[in-house]
């Protein structure tokens, strides 16, 4: 278990550490000399039990608040120490406003210092933190009143700790660590003959050994060397754990990791720039928040400085909550969940403390109604329940981006999805959650919008299905207009010809003279190398201008008959089929999923020149998808079928 220490400066939360684990967290020499903590420390001891305990020693003195931030964000215990010569005094007062704002779930009060006062001024300053505690959230709080000197009351204390920890402990093994994972940097160091250290609290997931991981916001990638946990090298840590992890990477010149970073799996790198949050405002704020507030934002390990803007009015009240933006020069790691806590820009006040609710937020359209309802629903803590509330209200989610901003694994993600009353349609890659109505709806725009093609272009067969996608890609991801347009195929409601989508009833067609003409080109277009003829050479067999050759192919083109690959070339939809399942075929046959344009050269035979130019229109039409030298295919030659 780790806790966390709070309180003002010089009330005994790094004797009372030391009292408790008989090691010394100041380890500053500055802090030796000034007798103050200035930065966070860390000790951990194990009880007479075997019970293992960590403490985060945060400073208590105000100009270090942004340290004690970075040490209990990612803590659920705290201990609040207040001495009883002096007192609850101001940093204790926002210590404990912080704890209440960021939602910590057990708070220790403990009494420090009491051989030093009589039993009177004792009871009046544990009844003073009890009311402070209950006024805070925090009623039914155990107090303990202890001396680190003498050892007073430790004995009480340490059976509350040995109490607290099983019960964390059984509530771990009730719930194993999820999602990938992520650890706020709050220390980093180098040791001759080891290299670079970085040290935290893990905040979700497991790491092992030698696991290629990243150091975000920056994307550098590292690999876990070994690691520490309680003063020991251990195989594997897991959320919850204080640990140390030795990384090897190849850092930039100042950009090595530092507090305020995470370290975390490579598919959870994701900086973000603005941030949407649900937050209360302190009851002790000295103004509303309002927009266009310069903030201090406190996430992880991280202080950045960012811009307000207030969602669902112009302003919150002390005391009050709602959901906010904050707009950030700089890129910031965060996930759905991640605790927060705003300041002034001065950095003088807490003004407001809560969690991420969006990591990858719209800034256009922020306060209208439909993404307020979206707030709302993403709020919800349980994943399975967010998305249920989100499908509510806008019927569709992407569920690669639902999961990002979770922090759900693939096995999480599909225990998700795989029951509901929606449906989970699209790439294994790239899918989405789409209720039943929501499909209809996104059917009826597709039938909307080719009976609008066809009006628009009554002697065009149809769009084909790139041009139609992008004229409704602000209705849905591709994965879900995929999914209505099969439907509707499947259902007769429209028909698809080659590459090209019409309605039922929409028959356009060729001239009687370019009907006989069709008769002639169709066999020269229909050729077993996969090489159709140019259109110089079309001519020259048909005795016509090329001119007259192009035209009559342009339109038979808008009828679905040809696809312009090439500027000089025409092939007939079956013959692109065949392309596109050749380079199904070289991606199915090799290990990474990929081909070259060298390979598909040499299974189709057409040369250099031609390869270069169908690869490119298989891309345009979202076959496949070129990836530095090599290709990936996104779907098969039915396209054209």
């Amino acid at each position: 278990m780790i806790l966390a220490t709070a309180g003002h400066i010089d009330h005994g939360k790094t004797a009372l550490v030391q009292a408790l684990t008989g090691v010394d967290a100041d380890r500053l020499p500055e802090e030796k000399r000034r007798g103050l903590t200035i930065d966070l420390g860390f000790a951990y001891a194990t009880l007479p039990d075997g019970t293992e305990l960590g403490f985060v020693d945060v400073p208590g003195h105000e100009r270090f608040l942004p340290n004690m931030l970075a040490g209990v964000l990612s803590i659920d215990r705290v201990l609040l120490v207040v001495a009883a010569d002096d007192g609850p005094r101001p940093q204790t007062l926002e210590h404990l406003d912080i704890l209440e704002l960021i939602g910590v779930a057990d708070v220790t009060g403990i009494v420090t210092k009491i051989d030093r006062v009589e039993r009177d001024r004792l009871e009046a300053v544990v009844a003073e933190v009890r009311g402070l505690l209950a006024a805070a959230g925090f009623a039914g709080s155990p107090i303990f009143a202890v001396s680190s000197r003498n050892r007073d009351g430790l004995a009480a204390l340490t059976r509350h700790l040995q109490e607290s920890a099983r019960i964390a402990e059984r509530n771990r093994a009730a719930s194993p660590p999820s999602g990938l994972f992520r650890m706020p940097i709050d220390r980093t160091f180098t040791l001759p003959g080891i290299g670079l250290v970085v040290t935290g609290t893990v905040a979700a997931g497991t790491v092992t050994v030698g696991e290629r991981l990243a150091i975000s916001p920056s994307g550098t990638a590292v690999r876990v060397r070994g690691l520490q946990s309680q003063n020991r090298g251990v195989e594997t840590v897991a959320a919850g754990e204080r640990c140390a992890i030795n990384v090897a990477g190849s850092f930039p010149e100042g950009r090595e990791p530092s507090r305020g970073d995470w370290i975390l799996a490579p598919e959870r790198h994701a900086p973000a720039r603005r941030l949407d949050l649900f937050v209360r405002a302190s009851r002790f704020a000295p103004a509303p928040l309002r927009d266009g507030l310069p903030v201090h934002l406190h996430l992880g390990t991280a202080d950045i400085v960012g811009r307000l803007a207030v969602l669902g009015g112009r302003s919150i009240a002390p005391g009050g909550s709602g959901f906010v933006q904050v707009d950030f020069a700089e890129p910031i790691g965060a996930l759905h969940g991640d605790r927060a806590v705003l300041r002034d820009h001065a950095a003088r006040h807490t003004l407001a403390g809560g969690r991420v609710v969006d990591p990858f937020p719209p800034r256009r359209g922020r306060r209208l109604p439909a993404r307020l309802a979206v707030l709302e629903a993403s709020a919800e803590a349980d994943p399975a329940q967010a998305l249920l509330r989100i499908l509510e209200v806008e019927g569709l989610v992407p569920l690669p981006n639902f999961a990002l901003a979770r922090n759900l694994s693939p096995a999480e993600l599909d225990r998700l999805t795989g029951a509901g009353e929606f449906l989970r349609v699209g790439p294994a890659g790239a899918p989405v959650a789409v209720t039943p109505d929501r499909l209809a709806a996104l059917s009826d725009d597709i039938v909307a919008a080719l009976a609008s093609s066809h009006q628009a272009h009554p002697d065009v067969l149809g769009p084909a299905r790139p041009a139609l996608f992008h004229q409704l890609r602000a209705s849905a991801p591709e994965a879900a207009l995929e999914a209505a347009l099969s439907e509707l195929a499947a259902a007769g409601r429209v028909v698809r010809e080659g590459p090209v989508w019409r309605l039922p009833e929409h028959r356009p067609r060729l001239t009687h003279a370019d009907e006989r003409l069709w008769e002639h080109v169709r066999p020269l277009l229909a050729v077993a190398d996969l090489r159709p003829p140019r259109i110089r050479e079309l001519a020259a067999v048909l005795a016509l201008e090329p001119e007259a050759v192009e035209r009559f192919l342009n339109r038979a083109e808008r009828l679905g008959r040809v696809a312009r690959v090439a500027d000089n070339r025409f092939f007939l939809p079956e013959t692109v089929a065949r392309l596109a399942e050749i380079a199904q075929q070289l991606a199915l046959g090799s290990s990474d999923g990929t081909f070259t344009a060298a390979s598909f050269k040499d299974r189709s035979g057409v040369g250099r020149n031609l390869t270069i130019q169908i690869l490119e229109y298989l891309d345009r039409m979202g076959v496949t998808r070129r990836e530095g030298d090599a290709r990936i295919v996104l779907r098969g030659g039915e396209l054209f079928g």
